[in-house]
């Protein structure tokens, strides 16, 4: 009798520097009989492709079989649980994702909130991209762009296979991405919220609407948070002083910038980059 040996690989982001998409997690696993994740609830996207055996997802009370070939999703702040066969248990390949794009190239694919599993004809290519992904792991900059690469080709196979070709684009996630795009180029000048919503012509309450329904956080909180990401990456990466640092991030003010870094980074600049030096010494 062949033997059965489970096993999982997989890899956590620190930080997500990427402006449109980034990954927070990625790998894959063989599970043992009956293996049970959840109830959970996430606050990104996750998708699973299942490449051998099978398992059941449950989801809004609906109780779903996924074999082999079969994809599926887990929404953000969706609880679900999912578990292996008891005689024949799934491996899966996964990726985890957040970001403005994320909706928009998710409405090109066959997934909705009431259709969470598909089926491709294209497995071992998602399979083969899911594990390029994992592949490409680590924490710095480029790694990060390079998981990006392949998981975007890993929605242009899902995007060419889906057999919704009736695409009605949501105009208001258009107002998100040009806000980010904006945000991401002129973030050092001192930027507020209210110049965001002037360039788009729109109001600061609609830009908020907008935000909180593609992104689920403020402006204000994105833009907080992506000048921290670039202070983070030059703290890590420069030795620049933090006052100018500061400044090369949107911040008249250092000690501004300390107190909103600390609450987005969980320490102070200074801290940060103590830690980042000693894990360098270490690695």
């Amino acid at each position: 009798m062949e033997r059965f040996e489970s096993f999982k690989y997989s890899y956590k982001t620190k930080e997500t520097d990427n402006i449109l998409m980034g990954i927070s997690n990625c790998g894959y696993q063989r599970c043992e009989k009956g293996y049970t994740m959840g109830p959970v609830s996430r606050n990104n996207y996750l998708i699973h492709h299942v490449v051998s055996g099978k398992g059941y997802y449950e989801v809004n009370e609906t109780v779903y079989e996924v074999r082999e070939g079969d994809t599926f999703i887990i929404y953000p702040n969706v609880a679900v649980r999912y578990y292996a066969d008891q005689e024949n248990p799934w491996e899966y390949y996964w990726v985890g994702f957040v970001g403005a794009d994320a909706k928009a190239l998710l409405s090109r694919t066959d997934f909705t909130p009431e259709h969470m599993v598909i089926t491709t004809h294209r497995s071992q290519e998602l399979k083969e991209l899911l594990l390029s992904i994992y592949r490409a792991s680590g924490d710095h900059f480029h790694e990060h762009v390079k998981m990006v690469g392949y998981l975007y080709l890993f929605f242009s196979v899902l995007i060419e296979s889906s057999k919704n070709k009736d695409y009605n684009p949501d105009i208001s996630l258009t107002y998100v991405q040009k806000a980010v795009d904006f945000i991401s180029q002129n973030y050092e000048k001192h930027i507020t919220v209210t110049d965001v919503a002037s360039q788009l012509g729109v109001s600061r309450s609609h830009l908020y609407r907008v935000f909180m329904k593609h992104l689920s956080r403020s402006p204000k909180a994105y833009l907080e948070s992506y000048r921290v990401r670039q202070g983070q990456m030059m703290l890590r990466n420069t030795t620049l002083s933090i006052n100018e640092i500061a400044n090369s991030v949107g911040y008249e003010d250092p000690l501004h910038f300390s107190k909103v870094f600390k609450k987005w980074a969980g320490l102070s600049p200074k801290g940060y980059r103590q830690q980042a030096l000693r894990a360098n010494s270490k690695g």
